[in-house]
């Protein structure tokens, strides 16, 4: 092996100690050069060896994103590694035939002045401890005074799909962050293409890639430390579900009929979140390969042909951190179990209607309701489980300016849930 020596370092044997990456979850982060899970020395060492030819230049090597692989590469992944970089490239969630993996959207640091337009980022803000860099907010969260005390008196720039432009511009942000994913993405591009303002679009709605959109925007608030404590967190509960149902066939899983909150009879493809909470908690989505988008609809016929053994809603209103009276909810799950047409579905002949808060269901608050849908999917497997603990441990642990107790407040599911 032909050896080179760089800064005192023998390449032959950078070459030999060069780890492969441990996981298959790729940090879009410009720098994390070798495409693993996060940007280090190894990281460093790789572009090195680019430089030298020893290894084929990757995507995300080019840390200066500037079409080049050199040395400012490496002093720029080293920057990053410090939490000392002037700005920072990450692939947002805008999936184009141009940026198939994404778009590669520059942020100019220090990020000082930040505008949230939908209410699952602010919860990742949160997480990230970084309240104090918010200046502006969606519509929504000045109603949202309990969960979000301090955001709440932020000045509202209008709703995520019709904003006021005007406002978002005399806040002079440094950063918007807004809704991704291809059925967002669409609705908006039109609204953020001559805003002089860098716009990054992350889902934090999708469980798939809540760990990336958090120590995304954890490398762009020099926050990846608390990134990586709440990764780890969601990682230890994830893996305990998927260690469960992981090995589980196809006849040994329930059939979910997954309907949408506010109106009967819509449902939900492969390409929505709910249909990844699903997957994860060890159901069949039955609607998974329906045309329509992410969101087709159905009709009574299709259900009744269809038999789940399981429906599942989630709860918009009358539920969540802000509401304490359950009735709502309730009245919600009566209505599915009174159709008269669904009378003889296994689901409602059985009982096996269940209702679930989109506060802990489309959110980095996601863990503890999909430890709900697991254990109401497979109750024997996950008997003395308790996902109220779970989330109770969440709060405590992300939220813990609230003191808030998950079993003195909010209206979480319906029917209650057994924990022995």
């Amino acid at each position: 092996m032909k050896t080179i020596t760089l800064a005192g370092i023998t390449v032959a044997m950078l070459v030999l100690a060069l780890p492969v990456a441990a996981s298959d979850y790729t940090l879009g982060v410009f720098g994390n050069a070798n495409e693993d899970d996060t940007i280090n020395m190894q990281d460093v060492t790789y572009t090195e060896l680019i430089i030298l030819e020893y290894r084929d230049r990757t995507e995300l090597s080019d840390a200066k994103y500037d079409g080049k692989i050199n040395m400012q590469d490496v002093t720029q992944i080293e920057l990053v590694i410090l939490g000392k970089e002037k700005e920072i490239t990450i692939l947002d969630d805008t999936v184009t035939d141009t940026y198939p993996d994404g778009k590669p959207v520059t942020v100019k640091k220090p990020v000082n002045r930040i505008i949230l337009l939908n209410t699952d980022v602010a919860e990742a803000i949160k997480v990230l401890d970084s309240e104090d860099k918010v200046v502006g907010v969606t519509s929504y969260i000045p109603t949202s005074d309990v969960f979000f005390p301090e955001l709440s008196k932020l000045p509202s720039v209008g709703k995520w799909n019709s904003l006021d432009m005007e406002a978002i511009l005399s806040l002079n942000p440094d950063l918007v962050l807004t809704y991704g994913g291809s059925s967002y993405s669409e609705q908006t591009d039109d609204i953020f293409n001559d805003l002089p303002v860098t716009v990054v679009k992350l889902p934090f709605y999708e469980p798939e890639s809540m760990a990336h959109d958090m120590e995304k925007v954890g490398y762009i608030l020099g926050k990846v430390e608390r990134a990586h404590e709440y990764i780890d967190f969601e990682g230890e509960y994830m893996s305990t579900i998927n260690d469960v149902v992981g090995g589980l066939s196809e006849d040994e899983k329930p059939r979910v009929y997954l309907e949408w909150a506010t109106k009967p009879y819509g449902t939900y493809s492969k390409t929505s979140g709910a249909h990844q909470m699903c997957i994860m908690a060890g159901g069949i989505n039955i609607a998974a390969d329906l045309p329509g988008g992410s969101f087709p609809k159905v009709d009574e016929e299709w259900v009744l042909v269809e038999n789940p053994d399981i429906i599942f809603k989630h709860q918009y209103g009358g539920s969540g951190y802000e509401e304490d009276d359950p009735s709502e909810m309730i009245e919600r799950w009566g209505e599915v179990m009174n159709r008269t047409e669904l009378a003889n579905v296994a689901a409602v002949k059985n009982g096996r209607v269940y209702l679930l808060a989109s506060d802990i269901l489309y959110s980095p608050g996601y863990i503890s309701g999909s430890m709900y849908m697991a254990k109401w999917f497979h109750p024997e497997l996950f008997e003395g489980v308790d996902p109220q603990a779970i989330h109770q441990e969440y709060m405590d642990r992300f939220h813990e300016d609230l003191d808030y107790s998950v079993t003195e407040h909010g209206v979480w599911v319906y029917p209650p849930l057994e924990t022995s």
